[in-house]
């Protein structure tokens, strides 16, 4: 299976931390966490309690400056006591680089996905589906409500609290925009915009070099959602070079003779949500507490329980601890 593919997202080199390097005189390195486009991420002990947490680094020279946007956002999210994300620590510039701490997340939806019970089926039970599905919508809708949209929504930038495994919690906001000017209104949309985003999950508007909105995260969270709830999409085969290609096959499963190919074993909700997204309009608020009750009346309407979490099961531990 072809990986997700990020498009125009930018490349940041890598900042080479080594255990046992200290951050500010406050952080001191264990390990890296992980590297990609993104830059790296390391696990680091903070040298006055001994906690550990995740820091995120880039180049002071860095143009780009994706993790200055990041701290922007995720200050904002601070400051509106926000539930559903990271939780900023620290950040800092120094003569090399730049930097910031956060708090550590537990697996994300991508890895739950493709653990041990799924590596087939890579999907969730329904009613896991469902639930974690309402909780992205409220991790979404309280990012748009301090002026911002992600831009890049994928099942890698979702991942369970790592003090709660039915807590969702959204991170890497490096892609963000600001969508409101400083009276709170919505700016008016460029005449064209880039490709922003994974291919894979990226809305119709990106195919079209058009200015995102706030109901294209959401289109965008609707593909993951169909993605975790049947395994799989029908463009996943595709690679970036084929970027037409795909935009294409979500323009077609707009129309009603190949709905089947996008949301066969999905609920029947899940083209309601289509159809309604596909309503709203640039400055239009979308009706987040709808798309809500439309996986509840799911639940509701396939008899299903939210929990126990798939993660959550004496099975999937079991295998688990066997790896």
């Amino acid at each position: 299976m072809a990986a997700a593919s990020p498009i125009a997202t930018p490349q940041i080199a890598i900042v080479h931390l080594k255990p046992n390097d200290e951050v500010a005189r406050r952080w001191k390195v264990v390990k890296m966490l992980g590297q990609g486009g993104f830059g790296a991420v390391y696990l680091v002990k903070d040298l006055h309690d001994g906690k550990e947490y995740a820091l995120k680094s880039e180049r002071a020279q860095e143009t780009t400056r994706v993790l200055k946007q990041e701290v922007y956002v995720l200050v904002a999210l601070k400051k509106a006591s926000a539930k559903h994300c990271c939780d900023l620590i620290d950040s800092g510039h120094l003569s090399e680089y730049n930097y910031v701490v956060m708090s550590l997340v537990g697996s994300t939806l991508h890895d739950l996905r493709k653990q041990p019970l799924n590596t087939k089926k890579q999907k969730f039970s329904l009613g896991t589906a469902l639930s974690v599905g309402i909780k992205c919508i409220d991790a979404i809708q309280e990012l748009h409500s301090i002026g911002y949209l992600h831009r890049d929504l994928k099942p890698g930038n979702f991942a369970i609290d790592k003090n709660d495994v039915r807590k969702i919690v959204m991170f890497d906001f490096g892609m963000c925009r600001k969508y409101v000017d400083a009276h709170g209104e919505v700016r008016k949309p460029r005449w064209a915009a880039g490709f922003r985003g994974t291919l894979r999950y990226a809305p119709i508007s990106c195919h079209i070099s058009r200015e995102l909105c706030r109901k294209d995260d959401l289109e965008t969270w609707l593909y993951q959602q169909i993605e975790i709830t049947t395994g799989g999409l029908p463009w996943r085969h595709l690679s970036e070079d084929e970027k037409d290609e795909v935009g294409r096959w979500k323009e077609k499963c707009r129309a009603e003779e190949f709905q089947k190919d996008l949301f066969a074993g999905c609920p029947s909700e899940y083209v309601e949500i289509m159809l309604y997204l596909d309503t709203v309009r640039y400055f239009d608020t979308p009706d987040y507490a709808k798309l809500c009750d439309l996986l509840k009346q799911a639940i509701t309407g396939h008899n299903l329980h939210e929990y126990p979490y798939d993660w959550e099961t004496p099975e999937w531990k079991k295998l688990s601890s066997e790896i």
